[in-house]
């Protein structure tokens, strides 16, 4: 299942996923920056291309999810991450990314809501009943992030125009584009992997009925045994799909 514009970050293989999960719990990773053009190496020789993480903090995201980043694959350069709906949550804003990516339902059940906008004045029969949006930039920091009213298409009044809402379920997969706007509400305990591409701009787009602060806000950092028990967890989730 595909929602959004179609992407060209490619969904991560269980064979994949399961070398990155390890990588991620041992520190082992391949030594070198390229290598064929499949996701895995010469099994013998236990090579996987797969590198550190750019940033390796796991964090607890705004949006209600542990984000702990997992590796890089060396020959097209994904980004792959681990997401943990601990408490089961919404996102708290629409939004859009600064990347397009692929998504796996590894465990649970997600409802991702796509949605369109146009600009307000445009439509005064307008979709959603509670009033327009303020479109703001969200732009990651050292440690944390901001918001920012200004900025190219920031600080303007837009309304909703359209909603499409999928429930996935475990091995259900989706790709998005960086300019999918949507918002997200997982069960408790649903686990998700993602594969990104490179940033394609430097913020992306929030929808906010509310004032949202400009001031930098620092991540929730998240401790090792935490870090740990979730990529264990994932691992023997993952190890279950390979043969």
């Amino acid at each position: 299942m595909r929602l959004g514009a179609a992407a060209d970050v490619e969904h991560v293989t269980p064979v994949l996923a399961r070398a990155a999960l390890a990588a991620a719990l041992h520190d082992t990773y391949d030594t070198y920056d390229t290598y064929g053009t499949d996701d895995t190496a010469d099994p013998a020789c236990g090579a996987h291309g797969l590198l550190p993480p750019t940033t390796a903090v796991p964090v607890a995201h705004p949006n209600g999810f542990v984000k702990l980043p997992l590796a890089r694959v060396a020959h097209d350069g994904r980004r792959l991450f681990l997401h943990i709906w601990v408490a089961g949550e919404e996102d708290a804003e629409i939004h859009d990314h600064r990347w397009d990516f692929a998504s796996t339902v590894l465990r649970g059940t997600l409802d991702n809501t796509t949605v369109d906008i146009a600009p307000r004045h445009e439509h005064e029969h307008r979709y959603d009943d509670e009033g327009g949006y303020r479109v703001v930039h969200y732009r990651p920091r050292p440690g944390g992030y901001r918001f920012t009213p200004v900025g190219e298409g920031a600080g303007h009044d837009v309304v909703v125009t359209s909603r499409r809402t999928a429930s996935l379920t475990a091995g259900a997969r989706y790709r998005m584009t960086a300019r999918a706007l949507h918002h997200a509400r997982a069960l408790p305990g649903t686990v998700t992997l993602i594969a990104r591409g490179a940033p394609l701009r430097d913020h992306a787009r929030v929808l906010t009925r509310g004032p949202l602060s400009d001031r930098p806000t620092a991540w929730r950092a998240v401790d090792a045994a935490e870090r740990r028990r979730h990529l264990s967890e994932a691992y023997a989730i993952v190890d279950g799909l390979t043969p």
